[in-house]
């Protein structure tokens, strides 16, 4: 590709979100999108802000500033710019991030990264709740809390129209540990059914169940656990974004 049809397709990926959808993210449909999103939100919440977000690394209920997610999705998104413009443009990396620095450019991928924040936030959010559930789950048991623990259970994130969601700590441990109980016990009988199937497209059919079973947060197998994460990411989308 010349020099010139090569300026010509920058200025077209970064002008239409279609096209720097299709060719940098490789998004060609909704369920793409979600797909990517999904990825990026457990990437985010379970590594990069992990001591922000994340209930099994956080310090306290103080770091809830959702700009650094939308700070994240920026460097994240822009970094499959950089692959894109090295690997498939051949620029080199100083061409690369010297083109991302134009005003246009940067207004362009923040712009972005805002509708996607706000048509995808509550994918994050499940992510944040979840991880306070898996915190009490590693709690060895229900007599033993901790601080950051309380202090949620002292909050509005677990407050709907002024009733709690759980009574106490107590019960919500023993709602949490009955859940994980609960999953363990299906996949177990997946793993069972997978070892006794010989035939190739039944094993793979009961793969695919292990596999989405194991990825399913705790809070699908109790619904009293559901209904607490469910007012965690209530609260959360009242909060300032």
């Amino acid at each position: 590709m010349l020099k010139a049809e090569k300026e010509k397709f920058v200025a077209l990926i970064f002008s239409q979100e279609k096209e720097f959808e299709k060719y940098i993210l490789n998004v060609h449909n909704n369920d793409d999108r979600v797909e990517i999103m999904t990825i990026l939100s457990q990437r985010v919440i379970q590594s990069l802000l992990k001591e922000e977000f994340n209930f099994l690394y956080m310090k306290s209920l103080g770091n809830f500033h959702f700009s650094l997610i939308k700070n994240m999705l920026f460097i994240e998104i822009s970094h499959e710019w950089l692959s894109y413009a090295q690997g498939v443009l051949a620029y080199t990396q100083e061409e690369s991030l010297s083109m991302l620095q134009e005003k246009s450019k940067v207004v362009f991928l923040i712009t972005l990264v805002k509708e996607y924040f706000k048509k995808y936030k509550e994918l994050f959010f499940q992510d944040i709740a979840d991880s306070f559930i898996m915190l009490v789950n590693n709690m060895p048991s229900q007599m033993q809390s901790s601080k950051l623990i309380d202090e949620v259970l002292e909050s509005d994130f677990v407050k709907s129209d002024n009733v709690f969601v759980v009574l106490n700590y107590s019960q919500l441990w023993s709602r949490v540990r009955n859940a994980n109980e609960f999953k363990k016990e299906k996949i177990s009988k997946i793993q069972i059914k997978i070892a006794e199937t010989k035939e190739s497209a039944t094993l793979k059919k009961y793969e695919l169940q292990e596999s989405i079973l194991d990825e399913k947060p705790l809070a699908y197998f109790d619904d009293a656990v559901m209904r607490l994460r469910n007012t965690m990411v209530a609260h959360m989308k009242e909060l300032k974004t």
